[in-house]
């Protein structure tokens, strides 16, 4: 992706919203999502409508118009003080092949900001075209101890994904994820990686480095492209993954515990996308339960060679949605 300079409304939330050109020892901290929505609600209701318009003003004009209290006058004031230094580190991120996206540019993904809403993430980093990030595909997802008949269904999956031409998208973590993605691009398929790991280490590696620059790999993350890997950043990305897709696949999941149940857990319950969760006799007992929790069953025999899979993605997906709608009520009115 050719990355164009920031809008001003861009620039606004990139110097409001993340720590690039922020000094260690800043006193004002960037907003958090939880704090960027209620703010962004102010900007949109006051006169200046957008964030672009926050640039130049002094804190005292920031106050007044977006009715906040001096401290967080001043705190806004003062992030938005460091534009020359941003675009600086822009540049040098630039020059790496590392782009940003603001929920404020029209290339930002479509669909993450429907399914997710206000939980949709103000800033995505990435590299590659950031387009594919548009092209609903398959999230991919599954433990990072996979067996041999999950690694192998993992494979397959992604080879079908290619063959059909359908972006594949995972967190490209070691495991399934990881399986399923690069089944996908040794043939020839597009696939989208959401990192819980440095988006600038990832881009060392000159396989993934080489899909990029061939315009067949994106990938992207919500955090400092220098943000070492965290449980928390990864439980986080999760909803991303989710987000951007089509259809999701459990691959593998451990009962009771771990990142991948508990983002089907958090997906089936939001209803972002429909799952799908591998059906066969060797997977693990999470499986299963997520099964009878609302996932849908994808068998191996659904892999057929030679075979589209959005086809058959699309009937049970269907299929699902209307035996969902039949379903009786449960419980009693005085429950």
């Amino acid at each position: 992706m050719n990355q164009r300079p920031p809008t001003a409304d861009g620039r606004a939330i990139l110097l409001l919203c993340t720590h690039l050109a922020l000094p260690k020892n800043a006193a004002a901290r960037p907003f958090g999502l939880a704090e960027w929505n209620p703010l962004a609600r102010r900007i949109a209701a006051s006169a200046w409508q957008r964030p672009g318009a926050l640039l130049g003003q002094s804190a005292a004009e920031i106050g007044v118009e977006l009715g906040v209290d001096p401290a967080t006058a001043e705190r806004i004031a003062q992030l938005l003080e460091r534009a020359g230094p941003l675009t600086i580190e822009l540049e040098r991120l630039a020059a790496r092949g590392v782009w940003a996206l603001t929920r404020a540019d029209e290339t930002y993904p479509a669909r993450l900001k429907t399914n997710l809403q206000a939980g949709a993430p103000a800033v995505l980093f990435g590299a590659g075209p950031a387009d594919l990030l548009s092209t609903a595909g398959l999230a991919v997802v599954g433990s990072r101890d996979l067996d041999e008949g999950g690694a192998a269904f993992a494979g397959a999956v992604g080879r079908r994904c290619a063959l059909g031409g359908h972006t594949l998208v995972s967190g490209g973590a070691r495991g399934a994820d990881a399986a399923a993605m690069n089944a996908a691009l040794e043939r020839g398929g597009n696939a989208v990686g959401v990192l819980a790991d440095s988006l600038e280490r990832t881009l060392r590696s000159p396989q993934l480095r080489t899909a990029v620059v061939e315009g067949r790999l994106t990938l992207a993350t919500p955090f400092h492209p220098a943000a070492a890997f965290s449980v928390g950043n990864a439980m986080a990305r999760n909803r991303i993954i989710y987000g951007l897709a089509e259809y999701a696949l459990v691959v593998s999941s451990a009962l009771d515990q771990g990142g991948t149940r508990a983002g089907a857990l958090e997906n089936l319950k939001a209803g972002w996308t429909p799952l799908f969760v591998r059906d066969a006799p060797d997977a693990p007992d999470g499986n299963r339960d997520l099964i009878e929790r609302g996932g849908i069953p994808l068998p191996p025999e659904a892999l057929a060679d030679g075979e589209d899979l959005w086809p058959w993605l699309e009937r049970e997906a269907r299929r699902a949605q209307a035996a969902a709608r039949r379903a009786p009520a449960q419980g009693t009115l005085f429950e």
